[in-house]
C-alpha cells in the first residue's frame, strides 16, 4: 500500500483505514527503510521539503541541505542514555 509519508492527510487516512497499531508498525518500517545513516544515535533521513531535499537528524527538529552537515550535527549532539530513558539501569553482581 503506497503512501506519501510526508502528507499528513494521507497518514491520517491510513491510520483510519488500518488502525493505530498497524499504522505505527508501518510508520516504524518506513523510518527504518528511509534511514541512510545512524550517527550519535540519531537516524539521518533524506526528506523532501519546499526547499528541496533535506537531511533530517532524528527527532531533533533539525535538517540540513547536505548529509555531511546533518552527520556533523548528530556527532556534536549525541543521544545520551538519559534521553533514551535508560538512566536508571544498573547492573548488580550476583
Amino acid at each position: 500500500m503506497p503512501i506519501d509519508w510526508h502528507d499528513p492527510h494521507a497518514r491520517l487516512r491510513l491510520a483510519e483505514r488500518v488502525g493505530i497499531h498497524r499504522y505505527l508498525e508501518l510508520q516504524a518500517d518506513y523510518e527504518r527503510r528511509s534511514t541512510i545513516a545512524i550517527v550519535g544515535g540519531h537516524a539521518i533521513r533524506a526528506v523532501p521539503s519546499r526547499f528541496g531535499e533535506l537531511f533530517a537528524v532524528g527527532d531533533t527538529g533539525r535538517a540540513f541541505t547536505k548529509q555531511a552537515q546533518a552527520e556533523a550535527y548528530a556527532r556534536k549532539h549525541p543521544i545520551t542514555n538519559r534521553e533514551n530513558g535508560m538512566d536508571c539501569i544498573s547492573s548488580r553482581a550476583g
